[in-house]
Protein backbone atom coordinates (compact mmCIF):
# COMPACT_ATOMS: atom_id res chain seq x y z
CA UNK A 1 0.00 0.00 0.00
CA UNK A 2 1.17 3.81 -0.55
CA UNK A 3 2.53 5.57 2.17
CA UNK A 4 -0.22 8.62 2.71
CA UNK A 5 2.98 11.12 3.22
CA UNK A 6 3.70 11.84 -0.48
CA UNK A 7 5.42 15.12 -1.78
CA UNK A 8 7.23 15.15 -5.34
CA UNK A 9 7.65 18.20 -7.91
CA UNK A 10 5.62 18.05 -10.91
CA UNK A 11 7.19 19.36 -14.28
CA UNK A 12 5.01 21.04 -16.51
CA UNK A 13 4.30 17.94 -18.78
CA UNK A 14 6.19 15.37 -20.97
CA UNK A 15 4.66 13.02 -22.91
CA UNK A 16 0.74 13.42 -23.94
CA UNK A 17 -1.31 10.40 -23.77
CA UNK A 18 -5.21 10.88 -24.30
CA UNK A 19 -7.19 9.51 -21.49
CA UNK A 20 -10.45 9.65 -21.11
CA UNK A 21 -10.99 11.58 -17.30
CA UNK A 22 -13.29 10.31 -14.66
CA UNK A 23 -16.62 12.35 -14.20
CA UNK A 24 -16.25 14.64 -11.27
CA UNK A 25 -19.21 13.84 -9.57
CA UNK A 26 -22.44 14.90 -7.52
CA UNK A 27 -23.48 16.13 -4.34
CA UNK A 28 -24.06 12.58 -2.94
CA UNK A 29 -27.82 11.05 -3.02
CA UNK A 30 -28.73 13.43 -5.50
CA UNK A 31 -29.45 12.82 -9.29
CA UNK A 32 -26.54 14.65 -11.40
CA UNK A 33 -26.95 17.55 -13.84
CA UNK A 34 -24.01 18.57 -16.13
CA UNK A 35 -20.35 18.02 -15.08
CA UNK A 36 -22.32 16.02 -11.82
CA UNK A 37 -23.54 18.34 -10.21
CA UNK A 38 -27.33 18.56 -9.85
CA UNK A 39 -29.22 21.09 -11.89
CA UNK A 40 -30.85 22.42 -8.59
CA UNK A 41 -27.66 22.65 -7.45
CA UNK A 42 -26.45 25.26 -10.35
CA UNK A 43 -29.11 26.94 -10.29
CA UNK A 44 -30.25 27.46 -6.49
CA UNK A 45 -29.23 31.28 -5.07
CA UNK A 46 -27.62 32.44 -8.43
CA UNK A 47 -28.03 36.03 -9.70
CA UNK A 48 -27.95 36.94 -12.82
CA UNK A 49 -24.34 36.93 -14.83
CA UNK A 50 -22.60 38.81 -17.80
CA UNK A 51 -20.34 41.88 -18.10
CA UNK A 52 -23.21 44.32 -18.92
CA UNK A 53 -24.89 43.00 -15.34
CA UNK A 54 -21.80 43.71 -13.85
CA UNK A 55 -20.80 47.47 -14.96
CA UNK A 56 -24.31 48.32 -14.70
CA UNK A 57 -24.00 47.29 -11.04
CA UNK A 58 -21.56 49.91 -10.41
CA UNK A 59 -22.86 52.72 -11.97
CA UNK A 60 -26.44 52.22 -10.60
CA UNK A 61 -26.29 49.80 -7.27
CA UNK A 62 -29.63 47.76 -6.17
CA UNK A 63 -30.04 46.29 -3.61
CA UNK A 64 -28.42 42.10 -4.05
CA UNK A 65 -29.97 38.80 -2.21
CA UNK A 66 -27.86 36.63 -0.52
CA UNK A 67 -26.69 33.95 -2.49
CA UNK A 68 -23.49 31.07 -2.37
CA UNK A 69 -20.49 32.16 -4.19
CA UNK A 70 -17.59 30.22 -4.54
CA UNK A 71 -14.92 32.33 -2.59
CA UNK A 72 -11.74 29.50 -2.66
CA UNK A 73 -10.84 26.54 -4.90
CA UNK A 74 -8.11 24.32 -5.28
CA UNK A 75 -8.63 21.80 -8.61
CA UNK A 76 -7.66 18.26 -8.09
CA UNK A 77 -5.92 16.50 -10.68
CA UNK A 78 -5.29 13.11 -9.71
CA UNK A 79 -4.71 10.60 -7.26
CA UNK A 80 -1.93 9.84 -5.05
CA UNK A 81 -0.94 8.29 -1.84
CA UNK A 82 -3.53 6.08 0.22
CA UNK A 83 -5.04 7.02 3.33
CA UNK A 84 -6.34 4.42 5.91
CA UNK A 85 -7.78 5.98 9.63
CA UNK A 86 -6.36 9.48 8.92
CA UNK A 87 -6.96 12.72 9.13
CA UNK A 88 -6.14 16.10 7.09
CA UNK A 89 -6.42 19.40 8.08
CA UNK A 90 -6.29 22.18 4.79
CA UNK A 91 -5.87 25.85 4.97
CA UNK A 92 -8.26 28.02 2.68
CA UNK A 93 -8.02 31.56 1.77
CA UNK A 94 -11.70 32.73 0.97
CA UNK A 95 -10.99 35.95 -1.39
CA UNK A 96 -14.48 37.23 0.02
CA UNK A 97 -16.24 37.61 3.13
CA UNK A 98 -19.64 36.21 4.12
CA UNK A 99 -22.33 35.33 7.15
CA UNK A 100 -22.11 31.57 6.35
CA UNK A 101 -19.59 29.27 4.53
CA UNK A 102 -19.63 25.72 3.31
CA UNK A 103 -17.04 23.34 1.95
CA UNK A 104 -17.04 20.82 -0.82
CA UNK A 105 -15.44 17.64 -0.33
CA UNK A 106 -13.64 15.96 -3.93
CA UNK A 107 -13.42 11.91 -3.88
CA UNK A 108 -12.38 13.22 -8.14
CA UNK A 109 -9.57 10.62 -7.72
CA UNK A 110 -10.28 7.56 -5.29
CA UNK A 111 -10.49 4.79 -6.36
CA UNK A 112 -12.59 3.60 -3.19
CA UNK A 113 -15.53 5.19 -1.31
CA UNK A 114 -14.48 8.07 0.72
CA UNK A 115 -15.70 8.35 4.34
CA UNK A 116 -15.82 10.79 6.47
CA UNK A 117 -16.12 9.87 9.38
CA UNK A 118 -15.78 13.96 10.93
CA UNK A 119 -15.16 16.97 10.28
CA UNK A 120 -14.47 20.36 11.33
CA UNK A 121 -13.64 23.70 10.44
CA UNK A 122 -12.64 26.67 12.65
CA UNK A 123 -10.32 30.13 12.30
CA UNK A 124 -6.66 29.18 11.32
CA UNK A 125 -3.66 30.04 13.96
CA UNK A 126 -1.13 29.23 11.08
CA UNK A 127 0.55 25.59 10.54
CA UNK A 128 -1.60 23.10 12.25
CA UNK A 129 -2.95 25.03 14.63
CA UNK A 130 -6.91 26.41 15.06
CA UNK A 131 -7.91 29.26 17.19
CA UNK A 132 -9.51 28.16 20.38
CA UNK A 133 -13.70 28.46 20.31
CA UNK A 134 -13.73 28.59 16.47
CA UNK A 135 -13.76 24.69 15.50
CA UNK A 136 -17.50 23.88 14.13
CA UNK A 137 -18.33 20.96 13.20
CA UNK A 138 -19.27 20.24 9.38
CA UNK A 139 -22.65 17.87 8.81
CA UNK A 140 -23.59 16.81 5.39
CA UNK A 141 -27.54 16.61 5.02
CA UNK A 142 -28.24 16.68 8.44
CA UNK A 143 -25.45 13.99 9.17
CA UNK A 144 -21.62 14.18 10.69
CA UNK A 145 -20.82 11.11 8.49
CA UNK A 146 -20.74 10.92 4.26
CA UNK A 147 -19.69 8.75 2.13
CA UNK A 148 -18.41 10.10 -0.62
CA UNK A 149 -18.22 7.62 -3.94
CA UNK A 150 -15.45 7.42 -5.99
CA UNK A 151 -15.36 10.55 -8.66
CA UNK A 152 -18.18 12.10 -6.64
CA UNK A 153 -18.21 15.10 -4.08
CA UNK A 154 -20.14 16.08 -1.51
CA UNK A 155 -21.13 19.72 -0.34
CA UNK A 156 -21.61 20.11 3.63
CA UNK A 157 -24.03 21.76 5.01
CA UNK A 158 -24.04 25.53 6.03
CA UNK A 159 -22.06 26.64 8.54
CA UNK A 160 -23.16 30.12 10.95
CA UNK A 161 -19.84 31.32 11.14
CA UNK A 162 -19.04 34.92 9.63
CA UNK A 163 -15.80 35.52 7.78
CA UNK A 164 -13.48 37.96 6.37
CA UNK A 165 -11.83 38.37 2.81
CA UNK A 166 -8.34 36.79 3.11
CA UNK A 167 -9.15 35.11 6.37
CA UNK A 168 -7.46 31.46 6.46
CA UNK A 169 -9.59 29.24 7.47
CA UNK A 170 -8.99 25.33 8.40
CA UNK A 171 -10.91 22.46 7.05
CA UNK A 172 -9.96 18.78 8.58
CA UNK A 173 -11.06 15.74 7.30
CA UNK A 174 -11.03 12.28 9.15
CA UNK A 175 -10.69 9.58 5.98
CA UNK A 176 -11.82 6.64 8.38
CA UNK A 177 -11.84 4.20 5.91
CA UNK A 178 -9.29 3.38 3.16
CA UNK A 179 -8.86 5.36 0.06
CA UNK A 180 -6.37 6.80 -2.97
CA UNK A 181 -6.28 10.54 -2.15
CA UNK A 182 -7.32 13.03 -4.48
CA UNK A 183 -4.83 15.79 -4.92
CA UNK A 184 -3.82 18.65 -6.40
CA UNK A 185 0.06 18.76 -6.73
CA UNK A 186 2.21 22.10 -6.66
CA UNK A 187 4.43 24.72 -5.86
CA UNK A 188 7.17 23.20 -2.83
CA UNK A 189 8.39 26.94 -3.35
CA UNK A 190 4.98 28.62 -1.27
CA UNK A 191 4.80 26.45 1.68
CA UNK A 192 2.40 24.11 3.88
CA UNK A 193 -0.97 24.05 3.32
CA UNK A 194 -1.69 20.59 4.13
CA UNK A 195 -1.42 19.19 7.51
CA UNK A 196 -2.14 15.12 8.49
CA UNK A 197 -1.35 12.54 10.68
CA UNK A 198 0.48 9.34 9.45
CA UNK A 199 -2.00 5.98 8.43
CA UNK A 200 -3.89 4.93 11.28
CA UNK A 201 -3.44 8.11 13.53
CA UNK A 202 -7.49 8.66 13.69
CA UNK A 203 -9.75 11.31 14.06
CA UNK A 204 -7.95 14.89 15.37
CA UNK A 205 -10.55 17.20 13.51
CA UNK A 206 -11.62 18.42 16.69
CA UNK A 207 -7.93 19.35 18.01
CA UNK A 208 -7.14 22.80 18.46
CA UNK A 209 -3.25 22.65 18.84
CA UNK A 210 -3.56 20.02 15.64
CA UNK A 211 -0.50 17.94 18.06
CA UNK A 212 -0.37 14.68 15.73
CA UNK A 213 -0.87 15.80 12.59
CA UNK A 214 3.09 15.77 12.04
CA UNK A 215 3.48 15.73 8.15
CA UNK A 216 2.75 18.69 5.90
CA UNK A 217 2.75 19.22 1.99
CA UNK A 218 2.02 22.12 -0.14
CA UNK A 219 -0.94 19.68 -2.26
CA UNK A 220 -4.30 20.48 -0.61
CA UNK A 221 -5.93 17.40 -0.37
CA UNK A 222 -9.72 16.38 -0.75
CA UNK A 223 -10.80 20.09 0.09
CA UNK A 224 -11.46 21.54 -3.53
CA UNK A 225 -13.80 24.68 -2.62
CA UNK A 226 -15.52 26.57 0.00
CA UNK A 227 -18.28 28.52 -0.55
CA UNK A 228 -19.54 32.15 1.11
CA UNK A 229 -23.29 33.41 1.01
CA UNK A 230 -23.03 36.58 1.21
CA UNK A 231 -24.55 39.76 -1.62
CA UNK A 232 -22.20 41.35 -3.96
CA UNK A 233 -20.93 40.74 -7.40
CA UNK A 234 -19.92 37.38 -8.64
CA UNK A 235 -16.26 35.81 -8.47
CA UNK A 236 -13.82 35.43 -10.97
CA UNK A 237 -12.63 31.86 -11.83
CA UNK A 238 -9.01 31.16 -13.64
CA UNK A 239 -8.90 28.11 -15.70
CA UNK A 240 -5.05 27.86 -15.73
CA UNK A 241 -1.65 25.98 -15.35
CA UNK A 242 1.39 25.83 -13.91
CA UNK A 243 1.94 29.30 -14.47
CA UNK A 244 -1.36 30.71 -12.70
CA UNK A 245 0.05 27.96 -9.76
CA UNK A 246 3.27 29.78 -9.43
CA UNK A 247 5.29 27.09 -10.35
CA UNK A 248 8.88 28.10 -9.19
CA UNK A 249 7.65 31.32 -7.75
CA UNK A 250 7.40 31.76 -4.29
CA UNK A 251 3.25 33.77 -5.36
CA UNK A 252 0.83 33.49 -8.03
CA UNK A 253 -0.67 36.63 -10.27
CA UNK A 254 -3.97 35.28 -9.09
CA UNK A 255 -3.23 35.58 -5.47
CA UNK A 256 -1.15 38.97 -5.74
CA UNK A 257 -4.75 40.38 -8.07
CA UNK A 258 -6.54 38.74 -5.25
CA UNK A 259 -4.37 41.30 -2.85
CA UNK A 260 -5.44 44.16 -4.85
CA UNK A 261 -9.14 43.68 -5.37
CA UNK A 262 -9.10 43.31 -1.26
CA UNK A 263 -8.61 46.44 -1.12
CA UNK A 264 -11.83 47.80 -2.64
CA UNK A 265 -14.31 48.72 -0.31
CA UNK A 266 -16.47 45.55 1.27
CA UNK A 267 -19.37 45.68 -1.50
CA UNK A 268 -17.14 46.05 -4.24
CA UNK A 269 -14.64 43.31 -3.12
CA UNK A 270 -14.88 39.83 -5.36
CA UNK A 271 -13.11 36.17 -5.19
CA UNK A 272 -10.38 35.18 -8.10
CA UNK A 273 -10.03 31.90 -7.29
CA UNK A 274 -7.23 30.15 -9.03
CA UNK A 275 -8.22 26.53 -10.41
CA UNK A 276 -4.88 26.25 -12.12
CA UNK A 277 -3.08 22.68 -12.54
CA UNK A 278 0.59 22.48 -12.80
CA UNK A 279 1.02 21.22 -16.27
CA UNK A 280 -2.66 21.27 -16.85
CA UNK A 281 -3.59 21.50 -21.18
CA UNK A 282 -6.78 23.41 -22.50
CA UNK A 283 -7.29 20.33 -25.29
CA UNK A 284 -5.28 17.10 -23.66
CA UNK A 285 -5.77 15.19 -20.93
CA UNK A 286 -2.27 14.31 -19.44
CA UNK A 287 -1.50 10.64 -17.83
CA UNK A 288 -2.85 11.52 -13.96
CA UNK A 289 0.39 10.47 -12.05
CA UNK A 290 3.57 12.23 -10.14
CA UNK A 291 5.98 11.56 -13.04
CA UNK A 292 3.62 13.84 -15.79
CA UNK A 293 1.32 15.63 -13.74
CA UNK A 294 -0.85 17.48 -15.37
CA UNK A 295 -4.85 16.16 -15.40
CA UNK A 296 -7.79 16.11 -17.03
CA UNK A 297 -8.16 18.76 -19.73
CA UNK A 298 -9.17 22.09 -19.11
CA UNK A 299 -12.39 21.30 -21.41
CA UNK A 300 -13.24 18.23 -19.46
CA UNK A 301 -12.54 20.03 -16.25
CA UNK A 302 -14.37 23.23 -17.04
CA UNK A 303 -17.20 22.14 -15.81
CA UNK A 304 -16.49 21.07 -12.23
CA UNK A 305 -14.33 23.56 -11.41
CA UNK A 306 -16.17 26.72 -12.97
CA UNK A 307 -19.58 26.57 -14.57
CA UNK A 308 -21.25 24.30 -11.94
CA UNK A 309 -19.01 26.51 -8.98
CA UNK A 310 -21.86 29.19 -7.55
CA UNK A 311 -22.01 32.47 -8.01
CA UNK A 312 -19.36 32.91 -11.05
CA UNK A 313 -19.53 35.82 -13.22
CA UNK A 314 -16.27 35.58 -15.16
CA UNK A 315 -13.81 32.84 -16.29
CA UNK A 316 -10.44 33.72 -17.30
CA UNK A 317 -8.75 30.83 -19.69
CA UNK A 318 -4.98 30.95 -19.52
CA UNK A 319 -4.17 27.52 -20.85
CA UNK A 320 -2.06 26.32 -24.38
CA UNK A 321 1.57 26.50 -23.86
CA UNK A 322 1.26 22.75 -22.61
CA UNK A 323 -0.82 21.99 -26.02
CA UNK A 324 1.37 23.30 -28.36
CA UNK A 325 4.44 21.90 -26.17
CA UNK A 326 2.58 18.49 -26.55
CA UNK A 327 1.80 19.15 -30.18
CA UNK A 328 -1.49 20.85 -30.68
CA UNK A 329 -1.46 23.05 -33.72
CA UNK A 330 -2.25 26.38 -33.67
CA UNK A 331 -5.96 25.66 -35.30
CA UNK A 332 -6.36 22.57 -33.00
CA UNK A 333 -5.88 25.21 -29.83
CA UNK A 334 -8.14 27.65 -31.21
CA UNK A 335 -11.06 25.21 -31.76
CA UNK A 336 -10.67 24.34 -28.34
CA UNK A 337 -10.98 28.20 -27.16
CA UNK A 338 -13.84 28.33 -29.10
CA UNK A 339 -15.62 25.85 -27.32
CA UNK A 340 -14.60 27.42 -23.96
CA UNK A 341 -16.18 30.37 -24.96
CA UNK A 342 -19.28 28.45 -26.13
CA UNK A 343 -19.98 26.62 -22.98
CA UNK A 344 -18.50 29.17 -20.92
CA UNK A 345 -21.59 32.02 -22.71
CA UNK A 346 -23.87 29.25 -22.46
CA UNK A 347 -23.69 29.06 -18.94
CA UNK A 348 -23.77 32.88 -18.46
CA UNK A 349 -20.55 33.35 -18.15
CA UNK A 350 -18.21 35.64 -19.40
CA UNK A 351 -14.97 34.56 -21.13
CA UNK A 352 -12.15 36.49 -20.82
CA UNK A 353 -8.72 34.83 -22.48
CA UNK A 354 -4.88 35.52 -22.08
CA UNK A 355 -2.35 35.61 -24.32
CA UNK A 356 0.48 33.37 -23.81
CA UNK A 357 3.55 34.15 -22.29
CA UNK A 358 6.76 34.41 -25.00
CA UNK A 359 9.09 31.00 -23.83
CA UNK A 360 12.61 29.79 -24.95
CA UNK A 361 14.78 26.14 -24.65
CA UNK A 362 15.69 25.92 -21.21
CA UNK A 363 14.49 22.98 -18.43
CA UNK A 364 12.05 21.83 -21.17
CA UNK A 365 12.72 22.55 -25.15
CA UNK A 366 11.17 24.71 -27.38
CA UNK A 367 11.54 25.62 -31.20
CA UNK A 368 11.77 29.07 -32.91
CA UNK A 369 8.93 27.35 -34.94
CA UNK A 370 6.60 26.13 -31.73
CA UNK A 371 7.31 29.97 -30.47
CA UNK A 372 5.98 31.27 -34.29
CA UNK A 373 2.94 28.97 -33.08
CA UNK A 374 2.50 30.55 -29.64
CA UNK A 375 2.50 33.93 -31.35
CA UNK A 376 -0.01 33.29 -34.04
CA UNK A 377 -2.13 31.87 -30.91
CA UNK A 378 -1.61 35.31 -29.07
CA UNK A 379 -2.61 37.42 -32.29
CA UNK A 380 -5.70 35.40 -32.53
CA UNK A 381 -6.32 35.78 -28.88
CA UNK A 382 -5.95 39.80 -29.69
CA UNK A 383 -7.55 40.21 -32.86
CA UNK A 384 -10.87 37.68 -33.54
CA UNK A 385 -12.53 39.39 -30.65
CA UNK A 386 -13.82 35.54 -29.94
CA UNK A 387 -13.62 36.02 -26.08
CA UNK A 388 -15.61 39.10 -24.47
CA UNK A 389 -11.97 40.37 -23.04
CA UNK A 390 -8.32 39.69 -22.98
CA UNK A 391 -5.62 40.29 -20.41
CA UNK A 392 -2.50 40.53 -22.57
CA UNK A 393 0.09 39.17 -19.53
CA UNK A 394 2.42 38.54 -22.61
CA UNK A 395 3.77 41.86 -23.29
CA UNK A 396 4.41 42.43 -19.87
CA UNK A 397 6.40 39.83 -18.86
CA UNK A 398 8.34 40.26 -22.44
CA UNK A 399 11.85 41.38 -22.49
CA UNK A 400 10.93 45.02 -23.70
CA UNK A 401 12.14 46.60 -20.81
CA UNK A 402 15.57 48.50 -19.67
CA UNK A 403 16.59 48.98 -23.76
CA UNK A 404 15.89 45.69 -24.57
CA UNK A 405 13.31 45.04 -27.59
CA UNK A 406 12.74 41.07 -27.97
CA UNK A 407 9.17 40.46 -27.62
CA UNK A 408 9.55 36.99 -28.21
CA UNK A 409 12.17 36.49 -24.87
CA UNK A 410 10.68 36.65 -21.20
CA UNK A 411 12.17 39.67 -19.38
CA UNK A 412 15.13 37.97 -17.73
CA UNK A 413 14.49 39.54 -13.88
CA UNK A 414 11.42 38.35 -14.16
CA UNK A 415 12.50 35.43 -15.14
CA UNK A 416 12.26 31.75 -12.85
CA UNK A 417 15.16 30.72 -14.86
CA UNK A 418 13.41 27.75 -16.91
CA UNK A 419 12.28 30.49 -19.37
CA UNK A 420 8.65 29.52 -19.02
CA UNK A 421 7.42 30.46 -15.72
CA UNK A 422 7.90 33.55 -14.29
CA UNK A 423 9.59 34.18 -10.59
CA UNK A 424 7.71 36.53 -7.97
CA UNK A 425 8.93 39.42 -9.50
CA UNK A 426 6.93 38.60 -12.64
CA UNK A 427 3.75 37.11 -11.07
CA UNK A 428 3.79 40.34 -9.17
CA UNK A 429 3.78 42.23 -12.59
CA UNK A 430 1.62 39.95 -14.48
CA UNK A 431 -1.29 41.01 -11.38
CA UNK A 432 -0.29 44.08 -11.79
CA UNK A 433 -0.54 44.51 -15.48
CA UNK A 434 -4.06 43.25 -15.43
CA UNK A 435 -6.85 45.29 -16.65
CA UNK A 436 -9.36 45.53 -14.07
CA UNK A 437 -12.52 47.31 -16.24
CA UNK A 438 -11.56 43.53 -18.64
CA UNK A 439 -12.87 41.78 -15.57
CA UNK A 440 -15.82 44.02 -14.77
CA UNK A 441 -13.82 45.51 -11.61
CA UNK A 442 -13.39 49.30 -10.93
CA UNK A 443 -9.87 50.65 -10.66
CA UNK A 444 -7.39 48.95 -8.53
CA UNK A 445 -4.68 50.11 -6.37
CA UNK A 446 -1.38 49.03 -7.50
CA UNK A 447 0.71 46.09 -6.53
CA UNK A 448 4.06 47.26 -5.07
CA UNK A 449 6.68 45.55 -7.91
CA UNK A 450 9.32 43.92 -6.72
CA UNK A 451 11.60 45.16 -9.48
CA UNK A 452 11.88 47.88 -11.27
CA UNK A 453 11.20 47.50 -15.32
CA UNK A 454 11.46 50.95 -17.40
CA UNK A 455 9.26 50.18 -20.91
CA UNK A 456 11.82 50.77 -23.70
CA UNK A 457 11.24 53.82 -25.44
CA UNK A 458 9.68 53.15 -29.20
CA UNK A 459 9.27 49.33 -28.65
CA UNK A 460 5.24 48.58 -29.62
CA UNK A 461 5.61 45.52 -27.40
CA UNK A 462 6.04 47.12 -24.31
CA UNK A 463 3.54 47.49 -21.62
Amino acid sequence: MAAFVAVVAVPVGQVVAVAAPRPRGTEVGRAPGRGGVPVSERSRGRAPRGGEASRAAHAHPVPQKLRWQVAWGSAMAWGYGVASDATVRELVTPGVGGRDIRVRISNAFGDQPLVVGAATVGVSLGGAAVKAGTLRPLSFAGHLRVTVPPGRYAYSDPVGMKVTAGETLAVSVWESGTDLVSVHPCCSTMGAVSFFTPNGGGNLTASPSGAGLSASSPWPRWVDALDVERAGPGSIVVLGDSITDGFNATTNWVRVLQQRVDRLPPPEQRAVVDEGITANALTSDVPTDSKTGGGPSGLARLASDVLDQPGVSEVVVFLGTNDLWFGDTPSELIAGYRQAIAEGRKAGLRVVGVTLLPRSAGQWPWTPAQQQELEQVDHWILTSHAFQGVLDLARVVADVYDGACEPWLMFPPYDSGDHLHPNAAGQVAMADGVNPSVLGLPPLPPAQPLVAATPTPGCQAAA
